[in-house]
């Protein structure tokens, strides 16, 4: 959620770059906190396979692409998600799908979040359409977005993208990551998940608007 709103205001590849350290750390934290459901994650590890690969290159991909071009996907991949979370459900994947597509889409998806800092239109989809319950899907998208993090620092700092001032940022935002894990848990309890969702969807759709007005 943060990312969308950084880009308002910053180049893509420097947002990516202060968001990555704490999506990871948060993602990693909620992937511990459900951990007991990984038996029930159906494709996880071949989809987690296909997402290294992706990352690295999406990653690698990230300071050659003109900021415009990353703006665009990013447009481009927040309007996926929210079509996909707004259209009629359809039917889950059969399990011989499941297993044919979870390593390629796994690829589509690291390469969005390394060039883009954004996968959740194809991870969100892909793991509810494979049948899995609510606390499987959570540790599932959980554990993609924390393992795709991971690989993306790795080639970040490898690239020398953590300037000073990026690092001190991103490092900055680690605890807030922290206060925010126990409010969304909060939420997830509080909230019914019709509610939630549509305040997420509002959110991002604002997001969408604001980068294509700024494009224009």
């Amino acid at each position: 959620m943060l990312l969308p709103v950084l880009v308002l205001f910053i180049d893509v590849a420097e947002a990516i770059v202060i968001v990555a350290p704490s999506n990871f750390m948060l993602n990693g934290k909620l992937m511990l906190s459900m951990r007991d459901h990984q038996s029930e994650a159906r494709t996880l590890p071949a989809f987690l396979g296909g997402t290294v690969v992706g990352a690295a290159i999406g990653t690698l991909l990230l300071p050659i692409l003109p900021d415009r071009s990353l703006r665009i996907v990013l447009v481009v991949a927040i309007v996926l998600f929210l079509i996909n979370r707004l259209r009629p459900g359809s039917a889950d994947l059969s399990e011989s799908q499941s297993r044919r597509l979870a390593a390629p889409v796994g690829v589509v998806a690291g390469g969005f979040q390394g060039a883009a800092g954004i996968s959740g239109p194809i991870v969100s989809p892909w793991f509810l359409s494979v049948g899995i319950g609510r606390d499987a899907y959570i540790f599932s998208i959980a554990t993609v977005f924390a393992l795709s993090g991971l690989v993306q620092i790795v080639v970040l700092a490898a690239q020398g993208l953590f300037t000073m001032t990026l690092f001190l940022l991103s490092v900055a935002l680690i605890p807030m990551s922290y206060l925010i894990f126990p409010l969304g848990k909060t939420l997830r309890e509080r909230v019914s998940l019709e509610a939630f969702e549509r305040i997420v969807l509002v959110l991002l759709g604002c997001s969408a608007i604001s980068l294509v007005v700024k494009l224009l």
